[in-house]
């Protein structure tokens, strides 16, 4: 109690202090005035117990400390023990988030205001704070000094090599209609030289948090109104969403990035920005404002006038109508909410986004949106009796529509006035042809691969308007395209002239493919701990089979693959499709190829596999199936067709597991959260079923709120942002008249995926030998090691790490273990409904959270200690096998069922130093073919060695762009968070 009274005594000094600055300081009193009158906020700090509790008020520019919280306090920070706050107050950005994360700092109430709390704070301590930022650099600097000392720097070479060594492919598919050598060998980046240079430009800055949307979201609803429109009359979402829509594409800015083929760009910022919603992935970041370009990873350039823009203007209006705060306020603080804020269990990606889809882009194509409107009018035409709900929706796509319309038109205005100040006569033509392009399309039908490729910029830059730009991918690109591929090619007569042209395809891909990485996702330094260097995971698909079941694979299929080889970039998301005994080897090569060159993409899916594990949805039609595509990392959906949400939920396996080692209690939260299923410590458990029931229902616990949470959310959005214009490009919705996210389409699904799950399984398999079959040990003692960190038992902490055979190892038991938990999962997932009335998908990928959740986890059973990452995705733990093969056999022995939403199975290959370009890629091919011949879903190999790894860490200047897959996702190594990087280090690496 004496700590805690001084610590009182402390907190009370530095808020008089705090309060005393902004009394005194005009400056510091100007920023408590908003653009709408004074900014008001009432922050709590207490510990858990009350014993420390205090309060500061700002109301009308006066600040006053208080030594009790009101019950109207804006928001609570809590501390679980007196001296976490002075902890907290002295701490790194890595150690506030791992307190955060472990539970021992919480906030209650309104996340905004706490954000703003952060903010005000930062005006006084920001000194103090970066001085903190810096000591942290520093440190992992030396660090990374240190980890690379000795090591060969041979891979700054061998990635050049890799590029300038190309291979040569065979005219062997019979969707190939004109291509010679599939593979460009005769191509390099060098004869691309504007690729070379826009490519260059992104590489050379930072992205920028841009304030264009944020303003003008903002200014629509200032002046229009939210809850109730400008009349003070109840305002129909369904309408308001349309309106805003129509207004906010009508009135930004039409830019054409200088060089660029298409028009069109995210942001007001064309080589690179993030459009931040307010209401959404942005409303994190009122407390980072002044700190964000300044950051270890990933820092934004943001302009004085944005900061301003955003304190101001911007989040004020939406400090009580962001998604979290509304899914709090809306459902009276629901448990799912309260889980999802401790971090520990499940992610909730509906707080932020519901964009996990692959929209038509093949109707906005056909039909443009003139045809779109003309059937949403031929709908009402036909229903005249529909009901309201149905008359708006349609409505709210006219709307939707009529914005796209009008951002084309802007944006062909403005290339036509830019030839009128272009000098030079090439760029002139260039500009001239993207105006008579945006003339046409997306208002009419494409007729060329020019128009459809402008056609889908357009579209997919204003869906990510409307919802969130994450996650909405492009499809099968190579399926969409090939046919204007083959029409504009028909009409060339002469080699010399289809050559060319098929160079200006590759060029205008690459436009497409540099348009996307010209965006990130606005994340506060949180965010960035659980998906450090994810890009917003547009996927591009290529290959595999048609709907009637034929080979895929086509020109464009080639071409694509050429483009990602050649840009190298993280964006888009890049995966291939295999169907096993019908697409050729030469095509599987090419794939291999491509990923020996960029280290890292694309990815290979089995069709055989995936489309297995589609086949188990009832009333889903195999020629759908058929057509599926990657959306977000991994995950299969069907273009145009589906609402599959498929990123939804993100759960941690292994906190059930380890409230079933603690009779519902999660040690880290210490929150008895679950239900209580039974303690170790009690000899509550005879024997292994009797501990796997117990783990199983520690599961359904979990698994419901996950449910619960995600259906709420998923109601709240349509409550608020409904996705009308991605409705009128998905199946089903005009015909319906119910917006995409009230099941409106002909498929609807809700994605999860599953962390941690081979530490689950590993853990299980040792209480199962060594507590009950051998009796090497009591229950209690394996629990106590483990609370202890096996510091007091190494001997036991040996024995598990080399008596019990781990998932990946190739023995039997530890895979029908593996297939138990999966059937376990995924059977409760299947019979779950979400709030599209469809069924949940259950994937295998992570995501960076193996990571995040590791490092704030005790000791496993596994024998893996506190601290250490989880295993990535699928993948078996390093020290399961020192076989790749026994890695591939187990995963690929999996059931397809349980892991419909797909996996991620991660593999790091190392060439030998002698091996030649040509037989690296037919041992990868080798392992490729194999591995989805024996069943496997899904196969991602990085091909990199440690050594370069860790001179890439100390020495990032030589690496700025070499890529990594994380689990689902691409990253560049150099960008990533310190932990993570220091994971991909540690992964297992198998020779070729």
């Amino acid at each position: 109690m004496e700590d805690a009274a001084a610590i009182s005594q402390q907190l009370r000094g530095l808020l008089e202090f705090l309060a005393g600055m902004f009394n005194a300081d005009e400056a510091l009193q100007e920023e408590l005035k908003g653009t709408q009158g004074w900014i008001n906020v009432t922050v709590g700090l207490r510990t858990a117990d009350n014993t420390v509790r205090k309060a500061i008020a700002f109301r009308d520019g006066q600040v006053s400390v208080l030594d009790e919280i009101p019950a109207d306090a804006h928001c609570t920070v809590v501390y679980n023990k007196p001296a976490d706050i002075i902890e907290m107050l002295n701490a790194s950005p890595d150690e506030s988030y791992k307190m955060i994360l472990k539970g021992r700092v919480r906030a209650e109430g309104n996340i905004m205001y706490m954000g703003l709390w952060n903010y005000l704070m930062n005006l006084v301590a920001g000194v103090e704070q970066q001085e903190a930022v810096d000591r942290q650099i520093e440190e992992h600097r030396q660090t990374k000094q240190v980890l690379s000392a000795g090591t060969c720097a041979g891979g700054r070479q061998e990635r050049l090599a890799r590029r300038k060594s190309r291979l040569t492919g065979e005219k062997s598919d019979p969707g190939v209609k004109y291509l010679h050598d599939p593979y460009f060998a005769r191509y390099s980046l060098e004869d691309f030289p504007r690729l070379a240079a826009l490519r260059e430009e992104l590489f050379s800055v930072n992205c920028e948090f841009t304030g264009e949307f944020g303003k003008l979201i903002t200014d629509f609803h200032v002046e229009n109104g939210y809850e109730v429109d400008r009349n003070g009359e109840p305002w129909d979402p369904l309408l308001r969403k349309g309106e805003t829509m129509r207004y906010l594409l009508g009135n930004r800015k039409p830019l054409i990035r200088k060089r660029d083929l298409l028009g069109g760009t995210w942001t007001t910022n064309p080589v690179f920005g993030g459009v931040g919603r307010p209401y959404s992935e942005a409303c994190h970041m009122w407390g980072e404002l002044n700190t964000c370009s300044k950051r270890e990873y990933e820092p934004y350039r943001i302009t004085p006038e944005s900061i301003k823009l955003f304190h101001k203007y911007v989040f004020p209006y939406w400090a009580t109508r962001n998604i979290h705060e509304l899914w709090k306020s809306e459902y009276n603080n629901p448990l799912p909410a309260q889980i999802h804020e401790l971090f520990f269990a499940v992610f909730y990606w509906a707080t932020v986004s519901q964009s996990e889809n692959n929209p038509g882009f093949d109707k906005m194509l056909k039909l443009g949106t003139s045809g779109l409107v003309k059937k949403i009018e031929k709908e009402l035409e036909r229903d005249k009796g529909a009901d309201t709900e149905k008359r708006h929706t349609l409505t709210g796509m006219k709307l939707c529509l009529q914005g796209v319309d009008a951002y084309a038109a802007n944006l062909s205005r403005q290339a036509l006035a830019e030839t009128e100040e272009e000098a030079d006569p090439a760029r002139k033509e260039e500009l001239l042809s993207i105006h008579r392009n945006l003339l046409k399309v997306p208002a009419n039908p494409a007729k060329t691969l020019e128009e459809a490729v402008q056609s889908m910029t357009v579209t997919l830059v204003c869906l990510g308007w409307e919802t969130m730009d994450a996650s909405i991918s492009l499809g099968r690109l190579d399926q969409v395209l090939q046919p204007y591929f083959e029409a504009d090619m028909a009409k060339l007569s002469t080699q010399a002239a289809r050559d060319k042209y098929t160079g200006r395809v590759i060029e205008l891909i690459g436009c497409l493919y540099l348009f996307n990485a010209s965006r990130l996702i606005i994340a506060a330094n949180l965010g960035q701990w659980q998906n450090s260097g994810s890009a917003p995971n547009t996927c591009v698909t290529v290959g595999g089979i048609t709907p009637d079941g034929k080979d895929a694979v086509n020109d464009m299929t080639y071409i694509i693959l050429k483009v990602t080889e050649l840009l190298a970039l993280n964006h888009p998301n890049v995966h291939a499709r295999y169907k096993p005994g019908l697409n050729s080897i030469n095509y599987l090569k090419r794939v291999a190829d491509v990923n020996y060159i960029t280290c890292a993409t694309p990815a290979l899916h089995n069709d055989d596999a995936v489309i297995n594990a589609l086949s188990h949805h009832q009333g889903w039609a195999l020629e759908d199936i058929r057509d599926y595509a990657s959306t977000g990392c991994v995950e299969p959906s069907i273009p145009g067709k589906h609402a599959g949400t498929t990123s939804a939920l993100e759960i941690n396996l292994v906190a059930p597991f380890e409230m079933a080692m603690n009779n519902g209690l999660h040690p880290i939260s210490n929150w008895r959260l679950g239900p209580q299923t039974g303690a170790i410590e009690d000899g509550h458990f005879t024997t292994f079923e009797n501990f796997y029931t117990a783990f199983a229902r520690q599961c359904e616990f979990i698994f419901e709120q996950a449910v619960t949470g995600n259906n709420q959310l998923g109601e709240l959005f349509h409550r608020h942002h409904p996705h009308l214009l991605l409705s009128a490009l998905t199946d089903g919705c005009i015909e319906s008249g119910k917006e995409f996210l009230r099941g409106g389409a002909k498929y609807n699904s809700s994605g999860v995926s599953i962390i941690g799950l081979a530490d689950v399984v590993d853990s299980l398999l040792v209480i199962k030998k060594l507590v009950f079959e051998e009796q090497a040990v009591t229950f209690k003692e394996l629990k106590e090691a483990v609370d202890g960190n096996f510091a007091q038992n190494p001997a036991l902490h040996a024995l598990v790490n080399t008596r019990v055979s781990r998932f990946g190892s190739g023995d039997p038991v530890a895979l029908n273990m593996a297939r138990r938990v999966m059937g376990t999962v995924g059977d409760f997932f299947a019979g779950s409904r979400d709030y599209k009335g469809g069924m949940y998908t259950t994937g295998w990928w992570t995501m960076a959270h193996h990571v995040a959740y590791g490092r704030v986890t005790n000791a496993l059973p596994s024998g893996r200690l506190a601290g250490e990452p989880f295993t990535p995705g699928l993948t078996p733990h390093p020290a399961a096998s020192p076989s790749l093969l026994d890695n591939l056999r187990d995963v690929a022995q999996l059931d397809h069922k349980a892991m419909d939403n797909n996996i991620a199975f991660n593999v790091k290959i190392v060439p030998g130093a002698d091996d030649s370009h040509a037989a690296v890629v037919d041992r990868m091919a080798g392992y490729m073919k194999t591995y989805c011949e024996l069943g496997g879903m899904q196969l991602q190999f990085n091909v990199v060695n440690s050594d370069t790894l860790k001179d890439a860490m100390a020495n990032p200047e030589h690496y700025r762009d070499l890529m990594v897959r994380i689990s689902g996702y691409v990253a560049y190594f150099t960008g990533l968070h310190h932990e993570l990087q220091l994971e991909l280090v540690r992964r297992a690496e198998y020779k070729l």
